[in-house]
């Protein structure tokens, strides 16, 4: 890889980093659905190493994306490379440690979870404070276009003040599950009260070891109550959001591949009554297939000094202490918890 971007590693070269940009589906929808995919076409970064244990990760480095610099010691890349910018796309764990030898590093681009709970998070985002580099972590949908004008207002112009939400997510609390919840703080503001349904089960075949499944109920600093189900994948998958507003209702399923506005309409069976025309939505195009290219766009621009990160770290630690308290109301039989 040439050019004059920043010198950036991978640490972390499984799924999210590479995998995926090999599901021909997957592909009909998402131009970047992996770091490696945006890495390879971004001006703004120079990417120069991967850090990996597998020998096969660094193959498919080395062979398919053509990485000059690759190992399964970072210290090695790391005096090879002096990176401005790390994605790091490995498990929570030792992540302050590799920020602690990178001494060249400007920003990081993080996968989610920051940390197996919300103060280990905290931590981490406090520690990249302290050695001035800036955090982005990868809840993409923070990067999306058409979600960025809904959370701008384009939702409310569409459906008014929210009433009621339903959500369902799977493959993990602290997967899929902070997915949701970031998106829902994004579109339908903070979170006031947090109450579990039900006793968290174990989410079988989820990405990170020990994740659960876990019903919940959020009440909005607005009044509205969002009601979050987990599903099976191992039935079909769905990451989905269906919000009924004053004035009409919004819908994002297919894993938010799928956006519906359903406007208000008379009432069908009632005269001088309205109802929602749930048989006739209208159909919102999608921009999901940008939305991690235009993270690393705001990464770059977070890094010259022009704007601030979309999604940075102490949003994620937010979601994050959520998605704990989701666990506390659980341990307390059910108990509703105030969070602030």
């Amino acid at each position: 890889m040439t050019g004059n971007g920043l010198r950036t590693i991978v640490i972390g070269f499984g799924q999210i980093a590479q995998g995926l940009g090999e599901d021909g589906r997957m592909a009909k929808f998402f131009t970047y659905a992996t770091h490696a995919q945006v890495l390879r076409d971004h001006p703004g970064f120079q990417w120069l190493g991967v850090v990996d244990p597998s020998k096969e990760a660094q193959k498919a480095a080395r062979d398919v994306w053509n990485v000059a610099h690759v190992s399964e010691d970072l210290s090695k890349v790391a005096r090879e490379v002096e990176p401005e910018v790390a994605i790091i796309a490995a498990p929570p764990g030792a992540r302050a440690e590799i920020v602690q030898q990178l001494p060249s590093l400007k920003a990081v681009l993080v996968e989610k979870p920051l940390g197996y709970g919300g103060e280990e998070g905290r931590a981490f985002v406090d520690f990249c404070r302290q050695k001035n580099v800036h955090v982005q972590v990868n809840y993409w949908r923070r990067g999306d276009e058409l979600y960025q004008q809904l959370a701008q207002g384009g939702l409310a112009e569409r459906i008014g003040r929210p009433q009621a939400v339903f959500a369902t997510y799977g493959n993990g609390l602290f997967n899929n599950g902070g997915h949701l919840v970031d998106f829902i703080r994004m579109l339908l503001g903070e979170v006031d009260t947090v109450q579990a349904l039900d006793h968290p089960r174990p989410a079988e075949d989820a990405p990170l070891e020990g994740d659960v499944q876990a019903a919940f109920a959020l009440t909005l600093a607005g009044g509205a109550i969002v009601t979050v189900l987990p599903l099976d994948f191992g039935h079909y998958r769905e990451v989905g959001l269906d919000i009924w507003g004053e004035e009409g209702r919004l819908a994002l399923y297919q894993e938010s591949l799928g956006v519906f506005h359903y406007p208000l309409a008379g009432n069908r069976g009632l005269v001088n009554e309205m109802e929602i025309s749930s048989d006739k939505p209208q159909v919102l195009e999608p921009t999901v297939g940008g939305a991690l290219y235009r993270l690393y766009d705001n990464l770059a621009e977070t890094v010259d000094g022009t704007a601030e990160p979309w999604s940075p770290g102490d949003q994620a630690v937010h979601t994050e202490l959520i998605l704990e308290s989701v666990l506390n109301s659980a341990e307390s039989g059910c108990e509703r918890l105030h969070f602030q």
